[in-house]
């Protein structure tokens, strides 16, 4: 039977369009980015939760001193937290052996809001770990369904760019997939922008206002293709290192 692959470009995402699919979600601005850097360079796992005070009870719970809040709001850290949503933060003498507890503005309600689908699987992707995990997805059985996390709740130019990197690359490693319309327009949309990846990422909406704020040199980190080989992997709550 031949593969579907479906990229879902904006919230909401119906739960039956998840249920019993290798579901990934990207959030490259800047949640599944961070998530990815964190733990190539040494967490031990992150938890994504849906809201601040979820984090900082589980935090506590977990005792602080095995535990970093990760978090932002509209870009912003959130106050009392250790850490806000930078993948250039996640450094191995910051984040090695620790657990990292996440919320953010749009990403980790997407993660949520997968596993409560209860998809087959759900993994994490952004660009810097594209092909780590198309290489993971082409080994699994069945549909394929990208998440792009978006921003506040509408369509988010760079996830959609990021979900059609993910679809040029499996295109490569499954035999003539079944590409539904998302699908199909997210890997458009990705090769014509595939030559100057950079620029076109920063020239989204939730870009500028992320450079606004003093993160630009995010967009560049958040942009590059293929540096990372970990394909975080949600067991129990807790994604880690696939």
């Amino acid at each position: 039977m031949r593969r579907s692959i479906d990229v879902l470009l904006a919230p909401p995402w119906p739960p039956e369009n998840l249920r019993g699919t290798q579901t990934v979600v990207f959030d490259v601005l800047r949640a599944t980015s961070t998530i990815a850097a964190a733990l190539a360079n040494g967490a031990s796992g992150v938890i994504p939760v849906v809201e601040p005070d979820e984090a900082v009870a589980l935090g506590a719970r977990l005792g602080r001193d095995r535990v970093l809040l990760c978090g932002e709001r509209n870009v912003t850290r959130l106050a009392g937290f250790d850490l806000g949503n930078s993948p250039a933060a996640m450094t191995p003498d910051v984040v090695t052996g620790k657990t990292i507890v996440m919320t953010t503005t749009n990403g980790t309600r997407a993660i949520r809001a997968a596993a409560n689908a209860q998809a087959a699987s759900v993994r994490t992707c952004a660009l810097l770990n594209r092909t780590a995990v198309a290489d993971a997805l082409a080994v699994d059985d069945g549909p394929i369904a990208i998440v792009c996390s978006g921003e506040k709740g509408a369509f988010a130019f760079e996830d959609a760019i990021g979900a059609g990197a993910l679809v040029d690359a499996l295109l490569s490693l499954i035999d003539e997939p079944e590409l539904h319309d998302g699908a199909r327009a997210a890997a458009l949309l990705y090769r014509s922008v595939a030559s100057r990846l950079a620029d076109a990422i920063a020239s989204s909406d939730h870009a500028q206002e992320i450079a606004a704020k003093g993160f630009a040199a995010d967009l560049t980190r958040c942009a590059a293709l293929d540096r990372l080989a970990v394909v975080p992997t949600l067991r129990e709550g807790v994604l880690t290192a696939g």
